[in-house]
């Protein structure tokens, strides 16, 4: 069923008409950065977006520009996440999943550290469970995780009855962030 989900959320990402994809974007980057849970956060662990995931990439520039710690994660070894700082001048490669990740690991940040994490998914639950992409990093390291967490999602990827199982090792994301479709 989650393999379902996850190609219908990902044909309908990919199908998002591109002025609706930035309009939303840009809101979802404003509601994000004006929350409580931002503005009280020095350190912030997100993803670096590839399309047709939705745009970390202004939520990054911003928390750079506002002083914060911005770390991104680095996919290891034994389905392992861990994060790393980043900075503008930050060497990134693509990882064997396609994403962008640092080249240098030695800055590890631990999860005590890291005030806010901003989860990705494809498809949500109104009480917060969650569809990935699959790999089940970030259910792993959301099970010791003890900060804040938010995801942005857009409106079609909320459900009211989830059709997927919700699993012993699943754990909710704290606040979910949409728009007005």
């Amino acid at each position: 069923m989650k393999e379902q989900i996850r190609k219908e959320m990902l044909g309908k990402l990919r199908s998002l008409p591109s002025q609706e994809r930035i309009r939303m974007e840009r809101e979802l980057t404003t509601a994000v950065c004006s929350s409580d849970e931002w503005r009280a956060s020095k350190t912030i662990g997100v993803t670096w977006s590839n399309f047709p995931e939705i745009d970390t990439h202004k939520i990054i520039q911003k928390g750079l520009e506002e002083g914060k710690r911005m770390v991104i994660p680095y996919s290891g070894k034994n389905r392992v996440m861990t994060f790393h700082e980043y900075l503008p001048d930050t060497a990134m490669s693509k990882s064997k999943f396609g994403i962008m990740e640092p080249v240098d690991k030695s800055n590890t940040v631990p999860p005590e550290a890291i005030d806010l994490l901003l989860v990705p998914g494809l498809a949500f639950s109104e009480t917060g469970y969650r569809v990935g992409f699959g790999g089940g990093y970030y259910d792993r390291y959301l099970a010791a995780y003890k900060g804040h967490t938010l995801s942005m999602l857009f409106p079609f990827q909320l459900f009211k009855d989830p059709h997927w199982e919700i699993e012993a090792f699943d754990v909710p994301v704290q606040k979910l962030l949409t728009t007005a479709f």
